[in-house]
């Protein structure tokens, strides 16, 4: 009877030291996708002006400088 007692304990050891950690490493990773998701979405590809010149620009391609957009370096120095 110890004999089983003692297996179930192994295996139950086991189980927690390989299994567990693998979950433990699959539910980080589906959160740094779900992160990865809303990111994205908080970034939108509306267009707006370029404050300088006019030229309509993505605004995750845009250059942000004292809170206005830019189509270039070039426009923002000006």
């Amino acid at each position: 009877m110890l004999k089983f007692l003692l297996l179930g304990v192994i295996l139950v050891a086991i189980y927690f030291i390989f299994f567990k950690k693998k979950r433990v490493v699959e539910d980080q990773s589906s959160q740094d996708s779900r992160w990865k998701d809303k990111r994205e979405d908080q970034i939108s590809n509306d267009l707006i002006p370029c404050e300088e010149c006019g030229t309509l620009v993505p605004q995750s391609e845009a250059i942000i400088s004292n809170g206005r957009y830019y189509c270039s370096e070039k426009c923002m120095r000006n």
